[in-house]
């Protein structure tokens, strides 16, 4: 065990080049210089990105002021504004007809094995489905067979007379597709 005795006076002894206290405050004073720089350089580069943002707006609305300034500019857009209003009515008018190749295969697609159908009649957008089955059953199951389908909704009761039905449906618009 040594005991370290030390018999010269504080004045005499030897002390550390930075203290503590003198340490710490250099960081902080280094660390409040070193954010006042980082702080200052990303104000000017906002202020610089604001002007810089600032002169192409101004250019920009030279430009659309130029831009609608100009006929031919003006019948371009004139054009385009007519092109799609005709888009428009033409999605429409195709939205509205009826592939009617395609409700017929439905239509057939749906038929139960006893049911036979002798003649369909187009009215509108309405199928008249003729034909012979043994029962009503089989002809109610076949009306809601079509009335579950999306592309057809059943319009009456079918009526069946003496092994004869008759049917109507109405094919949906765009439907059958």
């Amino acid at each position: 065990m040594n005991i370290d005795i030390n018999i010269l006076p504080a004045e005499l002894r030897p002390k550390p080049l930075v203290d503590t206290r003198t340490f710490a405050l250099i960081v902080v004073v280094l660390l409040l210089g070193l954010g006042c720089f980082y702080f200052a350089h990303a104000k000017m580069d906002s202020q610089a990105d604001i002007a810089n943002m600032q002169s192409q707006i101004k250019t920009m609305q030279q430009q659309t002021t130029a831009l609608t300034s100009d006929p031919d500019a003006v019948k371009l857009t004139n054009l385009i504004k007519q092109l799609k209003a005709t888009k428009q009515g033409y999605d429409a008018f195709a939205a509205s007809r009826v592939a009617w190749g395609n409700a017929l295969i439905g239509v057939y697609a749906l038929v139960p094995m006893d049911v036979n159908i002798a003649s369909i009649t187009q009215k509108s957008n309405t199928l008249v489905i003729a034909g012979t089955a043994p029962s009503y059953t089989d002809v109610s199951d076949y009306g809601r067979a079509l009335n579950n389908d999306a592309r057809f909704a059943l319009v009456g009761l079918p009526s069946f007379t003496n092994g004869k039905f008759s049917l109507t449906i109405s094919v949906a618009p765009g439907g059958a597709r």
